[in-house]
């Protein structure tokens, strides 16, 4: 059985009139088993205090170094889960592996490679990731409005062919493995098969609702990833992408159901030319309230019903 610690913060009285909070971390670490934490950051939106880094990433402690799965949105995102390996490990970042091409998996790869870490990834997600770049470099410029140097678009200078590929870092046999389009084109999940524990990436969401996103991925494309990826490696634990570590079947009830209810729902309405607006809001008005209760769900679910329709409009 797997622990979980977690952090929370504190509220100090400093005087009769001033009190000041201990706020918790941006990105928290949360020991998943030994030498393996999760490094979970905010669920909400985007802002200058996490940097973009509004996501869970991982970190893999060996005898010679950390493996740090996915590397932050560029180098103040970097900065940030440098900050939170530090309060658990002194050994430095040694590798940093991709699972995918949005911004925070993969812009703070310049930060580690200037420290000696070697970048490592899938051919495919290395080609979405440049193909990505500059997009993905603009929308934090106009968010954040840093300068280019904060988002060096750094790939893997060698990216590994095919969608599978074992490696032996530090001691430690992990497996990069792609099961099709998920969150995004290029998604990719790193798997421990000694201890089963799945880092997944942008392909699982809990805790809060996942984004259907115009970026190339379909809703149904997902759905059928989400499956593939469960039923072929039947994880014991998962590091989601966003949210705490969780179970399979967590992560089947608040990913791979929501998945399946858009596509159920909403492509038959798409497919018979139904009005939109009305679709959108009679389904918004039917989401099961195991999906409403998830975090964000009412700035999302609306949007993905949106979005849902439109793709399964015009495939």
């Amino acid at each position: 059985m797997f622990k979980f610690f977690v952090k929370t913060a504190t509220i100090t009285v400093l005087a009769a009139w001033t009190f000041a909070a201990q706020a918790a971390p941006v990105i928290e670490p949360v020991r998943v088993a030994d030498g393996l934490y999760a490094l979970v950051g905010p669920l909400g939106q985007r802002d200058a205090a996490n940097a973009g880094d509004n996501a869970t990433f991982g970190a893999i402690v060996t005898p010679e170094g950390v493996i740090l799965i996915d590397s932050g949105a560029g180098d103040a995102g970097a900065e940030l889960i440098s900050k939170a390996l530090r309060t658990v490990t002194d050994k430095p970042v040694r590798w940093v592996i991709n699972t995918g091409r949005q911004d925070h998996r993969w812009l703070g790869n310049a930060w580690f490679a200037a420290r000696g870490a070697r970048v490592i990834a899938l051919q495919t997600t290395v080609k979405v990731e440049q193909a990505q770049a500059a997009q993905e470099m603009q929308s934090l410029k106009m968010q954040f409005g840093q300068g280019a140097e904060a988002f060096t678009p750094m790939t893997s200078p060698d990216p590994l062919p095919g969608d599978q590929a074992t490696l032996a870092l530090g001691g430690v046999e992990v497996e990069l493995r792609q099961f099709g389009t998920g969150h995004f084109p290029g998604d990719a999940v790193v798997w421990l098969p000694a201890q089963r524990i799945a880092f997944a990436g942008d392909l699982v969401f809990v805790d809060r609702m996942l984004g259907v996103l115009d970026n190339g991925s379909r809703v149904d494309q997902w759905a059928r990833t989400f499956r593939t990826f469960a039923a072929t490696l039947k994880p014991e634990l998962i590091v989601p992408g966003h949210g705490r570590p969780c179970t399979l079947a967590l992560a089947q009830a608040q990913t791979g159901d929501y998945l399946d209810w858009l596509v159920r729902e909403v492509k038959p309405a798409a497919e018979n030319m139904d009005d939109l607006e009305k679709t959108v809001n009679r389904l918004d008005a039917a989401t099961p309230e195991a999906f409403r209760k998830l975090g964000n769900a009412d700035q999302l679910n609306r949007k993905n019903i949106n979005r849902a329709f439109l793709e399964f409009q015009f495939q």
